[in-house]
């Protein structure tokens, strides 16, 4: 699975290359960029706006109104992602169709996300919310300019089924080192530096992490070498049609948010969870995720290995059939002593990071399985889209990530999150999990595309 690399591609039969370790390290260190600011995003930003009271932070906007305007902003600023694939796809010059995206996108996708950690907070909560849905959207859109066109070069330069799994991998690898700096590392710099802080720290490395895998692949001329002779000139309107008339497509997006929905509340559920429950710091919010990331890391060479046996999709969905029914069950293992003689944290710490096992399917499955939809494509149309599946595949995950936010809201303004009035934390958990179940089928009855052998075949069908 993890190839020793080469000064150059190694040949394979029908035209396919292998793509070398050090282009597969590099292109995957970017995901450590991507993945801090995303994760430190759905760990904190909700609770820096609207924390529980009682924790010496002032409340900047009312927790509804701050999960409303994070939807809504997020579901607004989604529609933007095809038309970035679309453009990324058709632009022509010296620097290809990514590298433009990338340069530009990058420093304003890391000043964006400073600011949003340092809102006028003398101002009043009317104008702190306007503060924050400007910003938000601003950091939204860099992040649209920077993700497509990263994510549609996975689809470029790895051309075999082997290479895309073990390019996920690593880009896990990569991406749980962002997502150790968002949920464990981030909580310290809190303590130390206060939310802006943090939030400079985090905004530095992520810019450098990006730069570091654009300059690094376009030395080794990697990236010259991923632009390809038939480009689509498909356009916009059509573009988007024959994405979302792909059924296999739509499968796999519709299923990846929902999973996605789980995780997200997971973490964004943890600061709240640790302080109202536990009644701990919010520094001690890294007792609780740094398990959840180990286990990631545990669980991504046997599922690498196993994948290789019976098939990404087979795996992807046992894993997502598997947590779903597991973050119900959490809803009851995480509240209450459950075995005697066992401390209660330590039981709700044990079962919290348990959930890292399933949830490592979530990061490397998704980007290889589109690659292969990608393929499926460009076979069909002689034309590769790969930005342009990849723009679809954000908004609809953006629409997923802004309804997890306001569903989220919901349930803690409903139902409570004080440490008398807590049911809304405890129902954020079975409502994850029936989420990751409800991808779990869509997965299962509209996705029956496989990687065989380096190609990517419909089940049933030629190659």
């Amino acid at each position: 699975m993890f190839y020793m690399g080469q000064g150059v591609r190694s040949p394979l039969p029908c035209g396919l290359v292998r793509l070398p370790l050090a282009d597969r390290l590099l292109y995957a260190f970017g995901s450590l960029g991507n993945a801090t600011l995303f994760w430190t995003l759905g760990a904190w930003l909700i609770y820096f706006y609207a924390p529980p009271e009682g924790r010496g932070l002032p409340i900047l906007v009312p927790l509804g109104i701050v999960a409303l305007t994070r939807g809504v902003g997020q579901v607004l600023e989604a529609l933007d992602d095809p038309i970035i694939g679309w453009w990324s796809d058709r632009t022509r010059g010296r620097w290809g169709r990514r590298i433009p995206f990338l340069l530009i996108g990058t420093p304003v996708l890391a000043v964006s996300f400073w600011l949003l950690w340092t809102p006028p907070v003398t101002a009043g909560p009317l104008l702190v919310a306007v503060y924050f849905f400007i910003v938000l959207e601003l950091f939204y859109f860099a992040n649209t300019i920077v993700g497509a066109p990263y994510e549609a070069l996975q689809a470029e330069i790895a051309t075999t089924s082997d290479d895309r799994v073990s390019l996920g991998v690593w880009k896990v690898f990569f991406g749980t080192l962002g997502l150790v700096l968002a949920v464990v590392v981030s909580p310290q710099l809190i303590e130390r530096l206060g939310f802006a802080g943090m939030g400079l720290v985090l905004a530095a490395i992520a810019g450098v992490s990006l730069y570091v895998m654009l300059f690094g692949l376009w030395r080794r001329g990697t990236l010259r070498r991923t632009v390809p002779v038939d480009e689509a000139r498909v356009g916009l309107r059509d573009s988007i049609r024959i994405s979302l008339s792909h059924r296999p497509f739509i499968a796999l997006a519709m299923s990846f948010v929902l999973f996605s929905v789980g995780y997200n509340m997971l973490i964004g559920l943890m600061p709240y969870y640790v302080t109202v429950i536990h009644g701990a710091s919010e520094g001690d919010v890294t007792l609780y995720l740094a398990g959840v990331i180990a286990a990631v890391l545990v669980a991504l060479p046997v599922m690498g290995r196993v994948a290789s046996r019976v098939g990404k999709r087979a795996v992807y969905a046992a894993c997502m059939l598997a947590i779903g029914l597991y973050l119900v069950f959490l809803g009851v293992g995480a509240f209450r002593p459950l075995l005697p003689g066992i401390a209660f944290d330590a039981q709700a710490r044990s079962l919290i990071w348990l959930s890292g096992l399933g949830f490592a399917a979530l990061f490397v499955f998704p980007g290889a399985m589109m690659a292969d939809v990608i393929d499926d494509d460009a076979a069909r149309s002689g034309h590769r889209r790969a930005a342009a599946y990849y723009g679809m595949f954000k908004t609809l995950e953006k629409f997923a990530q802004g309804a997890a936010a306001v569903l989220f809201g919901v349930l803690l303004q409903t139902f409570g999150y004080t440490p008398d009035r807590s049911l809304g934390i405890q129902l954020a958990l079975p409502a994850a999990g029936v989420c990751a179940l409800a991808g779990f089928a869509m997965l299962v009855t509209g996705y029956h595309l496989r990687g065989a052998g380096g190609h990517v075949r419909a089940e049933g069908g030629a190659t």
